[in-house]
């Protein structure tokens, strides 16, 4: 039973994430052309250090709720990838 619960848990919880390819992969597909290079310093919302977690934050790169921000499908950013960028988002100031 043990190991079921493990196998489930594993299976819902996100994959970690590693800072340095996030930033290398917000660089990539151009998210910096909006949020800003920091992810706080550019015309659309501020994304450091968000209160999302992140599956709200893989449902919303796969589709935003905004006219403006294309969305992100599996083929274009992986969820391993968005991972990354959560990442690396979690860890700027948000200031």
């Amino acid at each position: 039973m043990l190991l079921v619960i493990s196998i489930l848990f594993a299976a819902c919880s996100p994959p970690t994430g590693n800072p340095a390819n996030g930033k290398k992969w917000f660089m990539m597909h151009n998210c910096y052309v909006c949020h800003g290079k920091n992810a706080n310093d550019g015309k659309a919302p501020v994304i450091a250090r968000s209160d999302r977690r992140f599956r709200s934050f893989l449902r919303f790169i796969r589709n935003p709720d905004s006219a403006i921000m294309p969305s992100f499908p599996e083929e274009i950013i992986s969820k391993q990838d968005a991972a990354d960028i959560y990442a690396w988002l979690q860890s700027l100031s948000d200031k």
